[in-house]
């Protein structure tokens, strides 16, 4: 009996009829006349290139589809802690004010503080915010919170001198995870509203960050979400005013200004930088000061010494 070798497994369309008498198979197609070994090995060559492009495609598929998950960073993923600012620059003497927010950009609570080195700051806990004053020259000074599990940490520099270069970033807040700034306006100033707008481009939509002048996070919302509509100003500002570039690094009498100075130390700053003051403002607990685009309010207390200062950026 003529006997043929092991069947194998090919696709439907490549079946082949087989030629008793000759021993020989007839194959459909372009195989007609080939030996039974020759088509053989050309079937199984064939079924092995069509499982590789199915693998292959199989293979692409699955990765694009894990890519198109894990690929994308959401303004939701933003982390549960954050400090802000993110980044700061002071000058010996100089305080500057921090706060450690959630995942909703507002106040954290029961936080724990560190700075370090220790010998480069003086770290001062009021509330839930931090306080650091610096008190030597140090560009590797690392501010970190603690909360729940959760920390995170904010990089200042501390330099010498009686002020910053000119164009020196005073402090900067790090976008959301996967999104881009596009946009500083100026709010609507408020005794506890936000002093600074912050747009941003996300993967999942636009985003406002409600700041203060010194660089703290308020408050963030999703615009035209599902959450609470943003300040009002922010959009009025889009449609009324061209965009406006807003001069963070810009230098005024509140930025030489500290807890505990008094009366007399702040007149004399004010008047190196050619700052007058009225004298029925003299004898008021609470100055203020205008110069370039800064409005500077200092509140003074029962001793006659600094108790805070707020700087406000304004735009005509």
């Amino acid at each position: 009996m003529q006997e043929f070798p092991a069947p194998i497994a090919i696709p439907v369309s490549e079946v082949r009829e087989c030629d008793e008498s000759t021993g020989k198979s007839a194959p459909q197609g372009n195989f007609s006349g080939l030996p039974v070994r020759s088509s053989l090995k050309t079937l199984k060559y064939e079924a092995r290139k069509q499982m590789w492009r199915k693998t292959s495609v199989a293979v692409l598929a699955l990765l694009a589809f894990s890519v198109s998950w894990t690929g994308l960073v959401f303004a939701q993923d933003a982390p549960a802690l954050s400090v802000v600012p993110t980044k700061a620059t002071m000058l010996v003497g100089e305080t500057r004010t921090f706060r450690a927010v959630g995942k909703d950009g507002r106040l954290r609570h029961n936080v724990r503080w560190n700075v370090s080195p220790e010998h480069a700051a003086k770290l001062t806990v009021v509330g839930d915010e931090a306080t650091i004053q610096a008190e030597e020259t140090s560009s590797t000074v690392v501010l970190t919170a603690y909360a729940d599990g959760d920390s995170s940490e904010a990089s200042v520099e501390i330099r010498s001198g009686r002020s910053l270069a000119a164009g020196t970033m005073m402090w900067s807040v790090s976008p959301l995870p996967g999104c881009k700034s596009t946009k500083m306006s100026q709010a609507v100033p408020s005794a506890n509203g936000p002093d600074i707008y912050d747009e941003e481009s996300c993967p999942d939509g636009a985003y406002v960050r409600a700041l203060t002048a010194d660089g703290r996070e308020l408050w963030r919302r999703k615009l035209g979400g599902s959450m609470a509509p943003a300040a009002p100003s922010v959009r009025a500002n889009e449609e009324t005013q061209p965009a406006e570039h807003i001069n963070l690094s810009a230098r005024s009498v509140c930025d030489e200004i500290s807890s505990g100075m008094t009366k007399d130390g702040v007149s004399r700053l004010a008047q190196d930088r050619n700052l007058r003051l009225g004298e029925k403002e003299r004898e008021s607990n609470s100055w203020v000061f205008e110069e370039h685009n800064v409005r500077c309010t200092i509140w003074f207390g029962e001793a006659g010494t600094v108790v805070k200062n707020k700087k406000i950026i304004v735009s005509d």
